[in-house]
């Protein structure tokens, strides 16, 4: 592996989340990589967290975690509370006014090198304001530490670029962790489906629509139209939308909304389903494939930029896999570069 592949991936990039497919997914030691990379490079890093890292010991497991090291002059954000715990000279540079249960989040400049414990807030709005507030600073990289399941980390509204992490810890058969990294990545990659005038009715709608309505058919016109009924289903089977290609649907799409739609009759052949971005579908894989054999397209009005994907061979349950098969099978199933940053 290339010493600055990170910063080469990372280029054009300023702000960039880990999301981690599951706890012990390896993203400390992807964290630490990336700073190590960017300190070589002689690039300015901030640095938070959507929930505790950096402790030297997993809760859940007992087992041994890599803490996260960073160099003089890096920017953090971490709570009130974890200070103690941090062996850098730390320089406060404000209070953030964002609160956790380990207390309010701390902003503060490294004036030594060394290991910090971080805790950062909960929301995706908090953390899109901290990396904001970074960069406004006049750091070259903004990262933002994941925490296990959440996909809206992955949103462009919190960073310009996400690294997916995934390793044995999340199953103990090899294939089903492949399988399933495989498959959140395809999502994350989905691209923009829809032509100008669809996108430019839709952020019309947006901008007046009432709270109460979340579905939006647009004709290949660019016209709308408002259904009064919200069940997906009942207005898909409603013949006055029959002319409409795209339906725009604001917020999540879920396995129930889609259930009584897929086990039905109704003829979705050719439409396109739109929604925000992929960390909106909260779809599993065979909800999924149905809509495929459907002939429903799904598609986004952002895309999400999918930088890489990381493995950990090593199980924090004790089911380690092969490393040299894990990365190749892995290589095999996603379109995107791999990576084992330990081997």
């Amino acid at each position: 592996m290339e010493r600055d592949l990170f910063v080469k991936l990372m280029a054009g990039h300023d702000s960039v989340s880990l999301a981690g497919m599951c706890k012990n997914a390896g993203k400390t030691t992807v964290l630490n990589r990336l700073l190590q990379e960017l300190g070589e490079a002689q690039l300015s890093v901030g640095l938070t967290s959507i929930g505790r890292d950096g402790e030297t010991v997993d809760v859940a497991t007992g087992t041994k975690k890599p803490q996260i090291y960073v160099r003089e002059g890096s920017l953090f954000a971490t709570a009130s509370g974890l200070l103690q715990n941090c062996d850098v000279t730390g320089e406060i540079l404000a209070l953030s006014g964002m609160h956790t249960p380990l207390g309010e989040v701390v902003l503060l400049r490294a004036k030594s090198d060394g290991f910090i414990d971080l805790a950062g807030p909960s929301m995706n709005l908090q953390l899109a304001k901290l990396s904001r507030w970074f960069l406004q600073q006049g750091v070259d990289k903004s990262l933002i530490d994941g925490a296990i399941s959440r996909k809206s980390l992955c949103s462009r509204r919190v960073a310009d670029a996400v690294i997916l992490c995934t390793g044995a810890s999340y199953h103990r058969n090899m294939a089903t962790v492949i399988a399933d990294t495989a498959y959140i990545s395809r999502l994350l990659q989905l691209k923009r489906g829809a032509d100008e005038k669809t996108v430019r009715r839709i952020e019309q709608w947006r901008q007046s629509r009432p709270q109460s309505q979340r579905l939006l058919f647009v004709d290949e016109d660019g016209n709308g139209k408002e259904p009064t009924e919200q069940r997906l289903a009942d207005v898909l089977r409603d013949k006055q939308y029959q002319d409409c290609p795209y339906l725009w649907m604001e917020g999540a799409l879920t396995d129930a909304m889609l259930k009584p739609m897929l086990f039905s009759n109704i003829d979705c052949k050719g439409r396109t389903f739109i929604v925000e971005d992929s960390s909106k579908l909260l779809l599993g894989q065979d909800t999924f494939e149905k809509l495929e054999k459907k002939g429903v397209h799904l598609t986004v009005l952002e895309e999400i930029c999918l930088l890489a994907v990381t493995i950990n061979p090593f199980s924090a349950y004790g089911n380690h896999f092969d490393q040299g098969e894990f990365l190749q099978r892995m290589r095999e199933a996603v379109s995107l570069p791999v990576l084992d940053v330990l081997h």
